[in-house]
């Protein structure tokens, strides 16, 4: 069991990392110890082990004598780079799902998948932030069903990066990614890795063209 200390920590890493990811940080802002040790009523040590968590993350970037700041959105060779990792794991780790998946795994992506499909109005914040929820669930959901610890924590790592972007909406996004993920569910329900490895894939190279489009308007 973690202890209290560690519990804390897993906390402040949490609520941080959201604010990164819906960059309520922005990109490249200062991140001060003190400061959210203060606003979360904390001692700073566990802030400081949660910002040295997210820069081992690459969401927090650390300046010599200068702290903390939140990383920058990756380049287009890192965002190619993302994607390339991407789909060598993660169409992988959804085949290896399609053998071990349980009902309540399928349960909970059923749940997952509906509520993303009632979450239609991407222009309104709070609608947003349910959507990417569900979606970052439906992901992580698949990755732990596979049963490879590392394989989920470094999928997480690199969801994280391309989070960013997914805040930046076009019509159509979410029909077309709700639509990606019926099918992967789908093959699931099957129990075919086969078909679930390419759906998975699909959808990957689906959304990795949708995200490159916000780094063209860039």
């Amino acid at each position: 069991m973690p202890s209290p200390r560690q519990m804390l920590t897993d906390t402040v890493y949490d609520v941080v990392r959201q604010r990164l990811v819906e960059t309520d940080i922005k990109p490249g802002a200062k991140v001060n110890i003190n400061a959210l040790a203060q606003e979360l009523e904390v001692s700073p040590t566990p802030v400081r082990e949660a910002l040295a968590r997210l820069e081992a993350d690459g969401l927090l970037v650390r300046r010599s004598l200068a702290g903390y700041a939140a990383a920058q959105l990756l380049g287009a060779k890192e965002f190619d780079e993302l994607f390339e990792m991407r789909m060598l794991l993660e169409p992988v780790a959804t085949a290896k799902a399609a053998h071990r998946i349980e009902e309540d795994d399928l349960a909970a992506l059923t749940q997952g998948l509906a509520a993303m499909r009632g979450a239609h109005d991407l222009a309104c914040r709070d609608t947003r932030r349910i959507f990417l929820d569900h979606d970052a669930r439906f992901h992580d959901r698949i990755a732990r069903a596979c049963g490879s610890t590392l394989m989920r924590g470094t999928l997480d790592r690199l969801r994280a990066h391309a989070h960013l972007y997914r805040l930046h909406f076009r019509e159509g996004l979410a029909a077309e990614t709700c639509q990606e993920h019926a099918r992967i569910l789908e093959a699931l329900h099957e129990k075919d890795a086969e078909l679930a490895e390419s759906a998975m894939r699909s959808h990957i190279r689906r959304s990795r063209d949708r995200l490159a489009a916000v780094l063209h308007e860039d």
